[in-house]
C-alpha cells in the first residue's frame, strides 16, 4: 500500500495549501526597492529581493534593506560578482566559483544579519552539476524563464499557455525558474492574467521576478525593469483571484528534505 502512495505522489504531485504567487527583484535597485513598500503594505504582499554585490552597499542602503524584512520580505543572495556560472566554471572551476561568487556574498550578508537560504543563479546561467553543489548551501534556487529569447540576429519566441516550468508543486524540485516581468520580454497584461489564472485552476503559485521599478513609463522595452504600473496591475488581479503571496523561502518550506 505505501508503495502505491509514493508512485501516487509521482505522478500527482502535491497542491500548494493555497494557490498563489512568488514575486521576486534581482540586483541592488535598494531605494527603488524600497519606495514600493506602500503596494505591497497595499496588497499584503511578502517578496523576495535577491542581492548582489553586497560588499558595495552603502549603510542607507543596508538599512533600507533592514526596514524591508522587518516588513516580512525575504533578503535572499544572486552573487557577490553577478557572473555567469557557465562560462566562469568553463574558464576557471567550480571550487573558484564558490570562492568569488558565493562565500564572499554569504560572508558579507552574514555580518549584517542575513542568512540567505535561496539563490537566484545571475542571467539564469546554472547547469546541474554546480547546483548539486549549490543546494550545500541553499533549499532553492531561482533560474530564468522568458517568453522571449534573443541569440545572434534570431528571436525564439514561446506562447505563455507553453510556458509550465513557472508553476511551483511542492516536492517537484529544488531548482525552479520564475517568469520575466521586465519591459524586455513584452509581457501583456492578458498574458500575465493567464498565468494568474492558471496558478489558481492547478492550486499552484506562479514566479514572477524583474529587476529595477521604473516609476515612469517609457515603452521601448529596452530599460532593464518593469513598470510599477504592471506590478500594480499583477498584484491587484492576484488579490480578486485570492491568490496568496509567497516568498522564494516559503515555496522551499513546501519541499521535503
Amino acid at each position: 500500500m505505501s508503495s502505491l502512495w509514493l508512485f501516487r505522489g509521482y505522478l500527482f504531485p502535491q497542491n500548494m495549501p493555497k494557490a498563489g504567487i512568488a514575486l521576486s527583484f534581482d540586483d541592488r535597485f535598494i531605494k527603488e526597492w524600497y519606495l514600493l513598500r506602500p503596494l505591497f503594505r497595499k496588497y499584503n504582499a511578502h517578496v523576495t529581493f535577491y542581492l548582489t554585490q553586497p560588499d558595495s552597499l552603502s549603510s542607507e542602503e543596508w538599512n533600507m534593506l533592514s526596514e524591508l524584512s522587518k516588513d516580512g520580505h525575504e533578503i535572499a543572495c544572486h552573487g557577490a560578482i553577478h557572473t555567469q556560472s557557465i562560462p566562469f566554471v568553463w574558464h576557471n572551476s567550480i571550487k573558484e566559483y564558490f570562492k568569488v561568487e558565493i562565500f564572499p556574498a554569504l560572508n558579507t550578508m552574514k555580518k549584517h544579519g542575513y542568512t540567505p537560504t535561496t539563490f537566484a543563479h545571475p542571467g539564469g546561467s546554472q547547469f546541474w552539476w554546480l547546483d548539486q553543489k549549490l543546494y550545500q548551501y541553499f533549499n532553492l534556487l531561482r533560474d530564468v524563464s522568458l517568453k522571449k529569447r534573443k541569440l545572434g540576429n534570431w528571436v525564439f519566441e514561446r506562447k505563455i499557455d507553453e510556458i509550465n516550468e513557472i508553476y511551483f508543486r511542492p516536492n517537484q524540485s529544488k531548482s525552479v525558474s520564475a517568469l520575466m516581468i521586465d519591459n524586455g520580454n513584452e509581457l501583456s497584461e492578458k498574458e500575465i492574467l493567464d498565468v494568474l489564472k492558471k496558478a489558481k485552476s492547478t492550486q499552484s503559485a506562479v514566479m514572477l521576478f524583474g529587476h529595477k521599478p521604473l516609476f515612469q513609463s517609457t515603452k521601448t522595452g529596452q530599460e532593464y525593469g518593469f513598470e510599477v504600473e504592471f506590478l500594480t496591475y499583477i498584484l491587484s488581479e492576484s488579490a480578486k483571484l485570492g491568490l496568496k503571496t509567497y516568498t522564494m523561502a516559503e515555496l522551499s518550506q513546501f519541499n521535503k528534505p
